[in-house]
């Protein structure tokens, strides 16, 4: 019999200037450390986006508070940190691009360039990675960190720093599963993006 993990999210975020929510995070929003949006330089006047590589040099894998920390194991292969690399590069742009979008992707900083730059700082799976019977709602969740800067100053634009939720469906615990839920949540992410800067022009 398959056990289901059940777990409750708690989507209350601040308002610091965009609308109660991250310029980027969107409605996957778990819990809020920092949101804070600079009150002289706004997103106006950005019709291109350079996407800086996805940060994972100090991602912690924690466990959560439902397994004893004794019997949690995870190891990550490096080819799975640079498959969710590009992962989020490609679904991020897609969710800026997509439907005739206006934003155009470049690969350096510059003059009218918006810089993502995004760090994941912790993931907690929902089960243990060797729990094939386990169905989760969700594969986990990202703890991040997000900066968006001016692409000739370097000027901090907008900062957030919070808990996401990785999917909200329910799954089985496979790699397969996980990574289509990551791909799904960068995705909303460049739609959430795309919509505060069609906000802002």
């Amino acid at each position: 019999m398959k056990k289901i993990i059940l777990t409750t999210l708690a989507a209350g975020v601040l308002s610091l200037g965009l609308a109660g929510q991250s310029a980027i995070a969107g409605n996957n929003v778990i819990s809020v450390d920092k949101n804070f949006a600079s009150p002289i330089i706004s997103l106006s006047g950005y019709n291109k986006v350079y996407i800086q590589d996805l940060d994972l040099s100090h991602t912690k894998i924690i466990s959560p508070p439902w397994i004893e920390k004794d019997s949690f194991h995870w190891k990550v292969k490096e080819g799975n940190r640079t498959h969710l690399k590009e992962r989020f590069k490609k679904a991020v742009a897609k969710g800026l691009t997509e439907n005739n979008g206006r934003y155009e992707i470049v690969e350096k900083e510059g003059k009218g360039v918006l810089i993502v730059d995004v760090e994941i700082i912790s993931f907690m799976p929902y089960a243990l990675k060797e729990d094939k019977d386990a169905r989760t709602k969700g594969s986990g969740e990202f703890h991040l960190s997000v900066h968006l800067r001016d692409g000739k100053s370097r000027s901090l634009i907008h900062i957030f720093e919070g808990t996401v939720a990785i999917g909200d469906d329910y799954q089985p615990n496979t790699e397969m599963a996980r990574a289509q839920s990551a791909k799904e949540l960068f995705n909303d992410w460049g739609q959430s993006l795309r919509k505060k800067l069609d906000a802002a022009n």
